[in-house]
């Protein structure tokens, strides 16, 4: 699926090089060499009480979560050779969002989310519906929670509604970070249903909370 996603001028990144990768991730493939020459995949989602869209803010009016999920695969410039992921796809929950980004000209497609992460519980539920596929994860964060002290920055290619746009950049400053266990089932069919139960390793987390980011897109 990953030499089907690329695009002209990028290079796909084997796991073996990616020091992006979480330590456990990284002796996984140290330990199982098979692995060192699959691409890595990322799927984030974030749950945020309100998006400024230029000068537009878009929040819902009864304070429920905006959410933004991004899918990239790790990759690097043919010219040059530096990292910059491809943005395979890009999701949204409100109607709002939808509309705003559309105005912007960037391309962002519906996902719908279902979460209960009660305290009184033993388990969160966090349920994504995105197209034809079903992401089902049911866990918790675990250990003591680590303040996050520098910003997370992460530079990507991208298309947008038109030609123009080429590119983005997310700078993310989390107050907090956990990591996670749990299991996460995937249903349905298309692209993302196909590319997770196709992968050899699956890993969740972290979950980060508090602070914010910015997302800038570039022509």
């Amino acid at each position: 699926m990953a030499s089907r996603e690329l695009r002209a001028g990028h290079l796909l990144l084997d796991a073996a090089k990616d020091s992006r990768l979480h330590p456990a991730l990284q002796q996984i493939v140290a330990n199982q060499p098979e692995f060192a020459s699959w691409t890595p995949s990322s799927l984030c989602f974030y749950y945020m009480d309100a998006v400024k869209l230029g000068r537009r803010r878009v929040a819902e009016p009864d304070r429920r979560y905006q959410l933004l999920g991004v899918w990239t695969l790790a990759t690097t410039l043919q010219e040059g050779g530096a990292r910059r992921d491809l943005v395979v796809d890009m999701y949204a929950s409100r109607n709002s969002l939808l509309r705003a980004a559309q105005a912007a000209e960037v391309r962002l497609h519906e996902a719908h989310s279902v979460v209960s992460d009660k305290a009184d519980t033993t388990f969160d539920m966090y349920s994504i519906k995105i197209g034809r596929t079903l992401l089902v994860w049911s866990g918790r964060h675990t250990g003591d929670s680590t303040r996050v002290d520098q910003t997370i920055q992460e530079d990507w290619s991208v298309s947008g509604l038109r030609s123009n746009i080429r590119a983005a950049r997310l700078d993310f400053q989390p107050a907090w970070s956990w990591p996670l266990i749990g299991s996460l089932r995937v249903e349905g069919k298309g692209d993302l249903a196909e590319a997770l139960r196709s992968s050899p390793i699956r890993f969740v987390g972290p979950l980060y909370r508090g602070g914010g980011g910015h997302l800038r897109f570039f022509r």
